[in-house]
């Protein structure tokens, strides 16, 4: 599982990079012989699909979880909180630490799907709702300091976990709204041949579309 997960996402991602890389060298020669330029190199092609990391190695984490899971789903809860709390700042290591909770939040959701359908079948004008209130009131206490980029998801001191609090309960809310409405633009549309085709044809390629 982990060798597909890496060509599907880190091969695609390697070939662009190294495209875009030897472009860069044909026009700009003398860039190679600067010092650190492989440094910098390595630096951007971190930086530049920090998210297509975070994802690589969120499934990673997952997929070893995923064998003591069984014995104790409560598993999944710890390491959440430990990776959301582990003081690492290297690299793009702050925006993997971000990104876990929320990628062990859907596989939560995958593994329980029709326990979490039938709970939000029967609330969700009721959850929705909230939802929406919660995203207002954190959009309206956003600050410079509450984005990862500059608080890092470092917790030390009670200002630095309002922001942290604030930036997972916010992006949380956002990402719901959003994807009720992706799921209502889907069931007005998905008659429509030429929807249809984007979502479901396209929709395949869309690492290959964004990379492009």
């Amino acid at each position: 599982a982990i060798g597909d997960r890496a060509m599907q996402l880190l091969l695609p991602m390697l070939f662009w990079y190294a495209l875009l890389e030897a472009a860069k060298l044909a026009v700009f020669s003398s860039s190679a012989s600067e010092p650190g330029s492989v440094l910098q190199c390595l630096n951007d092609f971190a930086g530049t699909y920090w998210f297509i990391w975070a994802a690589f190695v969120s499934f990673l984490l997952v997929r070893i979880l995923s064998i003591f899971i069984r014995r104790s789903p409560r598993i999944l809860f710890v390491s959440v909180i430990l990776v959301a709390l582990a003081p690492v700042t290297f690299s793009i290591s702050p925006l993997i630490r971000y990104t876990f909770p929320f990628f062990c939040l859907g596989f939560s959701f995958a593994q329980s799907r029709e326990w979490w359908t039938s709970i939000t079948r029967s609330h969700k004008p009721l959850l929705i709702m909230f939802l929406s209130i919660a995203a207002l009131v954190c959009f309206l206490a956003w600050r410079k300091d509450t984005y990862i980029y500059n608080n890092l998801a470092l917790v030390h001191d009670m200002q630095s976990a309002k922001n942290v609090l604030l930036m997972l309960l916010g992006s949380a809310a956002a990402s719901a709204i959003v994807i009720v409405l992706i799921l209502q633009c889907w069931k007005v549309g998905r008659s429509n041949r030429v929807t249809r085709f984007i979502t479901v044809e396209l929709g395949q390629s869309t690492l290959l579309l964004y990379l492009i």
